[in-house]
């Protein structure tokens, strides 16, 4: 009945404002389409969003369509507003949402799904706009409020702590919950105002971190964890380079505080860790039973890999980047239940191909792996051990394979070939990183047309040159035509 309702009430808004339209569609021809990522073409999927898309281009006719639309039409306006960075109908559509709860993921919808980063990015505004509103939100319904795809950055980080505290300080007459990932990165200067905001008392706008990434040390690290709330936070990435023990990161996550916290990054170390640290860890990673994402961050765990991760629950995504694995820590990890968990395997580094072949032999169900900066396991012969490796490792589901920094060889255009070449046997592939090499003065258009002919299956191909600021190297991105993101 309810359903049978709305579309009722759809037909019915749709033939009493037709004139609306019409007159907004014949008044306004220029409209840019946001590319549907389906096929990468700009167009409108139906009429309904051509006619959001109008009125969320004049600000006088979205007041009007705010009053009068169905609810469900709403969520299509608010989202045509986002992709074109309408700020003003961001604002007036946020402030008046009729709902008791706003997810801007879902908002966005599926096709749109792996741009919301870069929309709700909050050098683009559009994420400032969102905090102005929230704080002025005028709504009596709306309680309830999703930011948690967009990443942890600094700036929204200090904005909605100065909101939160600003709306404590306002005589609310009730609560508005956002639950967003939080950056936070000076103890002595935000600590005290972060801390503050999130133990506020009275109505207002209350933060609910959900991943928190942080550079708190000691007593300041255990002072956050006390005003985290256990059931909320599912990710943390400690970013210290100052630790000297696993003792104040023992302290925040030891006792099962967080039930719920599935992905942790471990903070850099300044030396290696004695047994006595290790068994820290593990004492820790084991009180942990939603976990199934671990960065161990480049810690020298020669040895210790089998104490670290024997209780831990099966692993989804493990990053074991220069982490100086053992051929004890190898065979413990291709024989453990991890093994047929693993989706993401990071084995950056490596130096011994047997044992890198043993790893992802190990791990039939991998979908993206990275085998980058391993040149001391291809340094013989790349293009007979790449050969090798594959027919070694069944890749029925891998997606993503990054294979930069793995090349020798005096022939100046050999490498990115060859690399391309084995890659491309594998069926499953969308994308694939490499150096560009030789080939870094060559633009995108010409990257695809010599990568092309290399290509044995036919499939098109398009590849995006990037440039690594850390490194100053070219990279390709690329990236089968069908997967293109």
């Amino acid at each position: 009945m309810a359903d049978m309702t709305t579309t009722t009430d759809m037909r019915e808004f749709q033939v009493k404002n037709s004139s609306v339209f019409g007159l907004v569609l014949e008044s306004s021809t220029a409209f840019s389409p946001v590319p549907d990522s389906r096929d990468g073409k700009g167009r409108f999927c139906t009429l309904l969003e051509i006619c959001a898309a109008a009125i969320t281009k004049y600000q006088s006719l979205l007041q009007i369509a705010i009053d009068i639309v169905p609810r469900v039409l709403l969520c299509t306006l608010l989202k045509e507003a986002l992709l074109r960075s309408h700020h003003l109908c961001i604002r007036d559509l946020i402030s008046s949402w009729p709902g008791r709860s706003l997810d801007f993921t879902e908002i966005l919808g599926p096709q749109h799904r792996h741009h919301v980063l870069d929309l709700l990015n909050w050098e683009s505004g559009r994420a400032k706009v969102i905090t102005h509103s929230l704080l002025n939100c005028q709504s009596e319904a709306l309680q309830v409020v999703d930011l948690r795809e967009a990443l942890p950055n600094r700036e929204a980080t200090a904005t909605f702590v100065e909101a939160s505290l600003q709306s404590h300080r306002q005589q609310r007459t009730k609560d508005l919950h956002v639950y967003l990932n939080m950056w936070i990165e000076n103890p002595l200067k935000e600590g005290g105002r972060v801390a503050k905001a999130l133990s506020a008392q009275g109505k207002g706008l209350k933060l609910h971190p959900c991943r928190v990434a942080t550079v708190f040390l000691g007593f300041s690290l255990e002072r956050l964890g006390r005003r985290l709330d256990p059931q909320v936070l599912t990710g943390l990435e400690l970013k210290s380079e100052m630790l000297e023990s696993a003792d104040a990161f023992a302290t925040l996550l030891r006792g099962g505080k967080f039930p719920n916290l599935s992905s942790l990054s471990l903070p850099n170390f300044v030396k290696r860790l004695e047994s006595g640290g290790f068994q820290s860890l593990r004492e820790v990673l084991s009180c942990l039973p939603a976990l199934r994402r671990l960065h161990l961050n480049g810690l020298q765990v020669t040895g210790q890999l089998r104490q670290l991760l024997q209780d831990v629950p099966p692993l989804l995504q493990l990053n074991l980047s220069h982490c100086r694995l053992s051929p004890p820590d190898v065979v413990f990890l291709s024989n453990s239940h991890h093994a047929e968990a693993l989706r993401e395997l990071s084995i950056s580094g490596m130096t011994n191909f047997d044992a890198m072949c043993l790893l992802v032999r190990s791990a039939p169900q991998l979908v993206w792996l990275d085998l980058s900066d391993c040149p001391k396991c291809f340094e013989d012969d790349f293009k007979v051990l790449m050969t090798r490796f594959l027919l070694q490792c069944s890749f029925s589901k891998l997606h993503t394979l990054d294979c930069r920094g793995n090349s020798y060889t005096a022939e100046p255009s050999t490498p990115v070939l060859d690399i391309f070449r084995v890659c491309n046997k594998i069926n499953t592939l969308k994308t694939v990183y490499l150096d560009a090499l030789y080939f870094d003065d060559l633009n995108e258009e010409e990257a695809s047309a010599v990568l092309g002919t290399m290509d044995s299956k036919n499939r098109p191909i398009h590849v995006k040159v990037l440039h690594d600021q850390d490194t100053y190297k070219t990279l390709y991105k690329i990236c089968y035509t069908e997967t293109v993101t």
